[in-house]
């Protein structure tokens, strides 16, 4: 991971999916950012929907705090439309 991030995965090892998540999240991010391409893109977006998803099941299950996974949430969209 190349990018300096507000949300680090190894914080996050214990949350089921999250760290996997965070981390492919971020390694797409920066592969898109590389190469700009549709496929990359696609990549991206497809995956943040699901990571979106396994936040939203953190939370459901109380190991995410609501105001941290709406944080994190708002966060990856910004990341998303840099």
């Amino acid at each position: 991971m190349d990018g300096c991030y507000k949300y680090d995965p190894d914080d996050y090892i214990g949350l089921l999916n999250v760290y996997e998540d965070m981390s492919l999240f971020y390694a797409l991010l920066e592969k898109h950012r590389s190469d700009k391409t549709i496929e990359s893109r696609l990549a991206l977006e497809k995956h943040s929907q699901d990571f979106f998803f396994t936040i939203k099941h953190r939370e459901i299950e109380g190991q995410l705090a609501h105001a941290v996974a709406e944080e994190m949430r708002d966060y990856l969209r910004e990341q998303l439309h840099d």
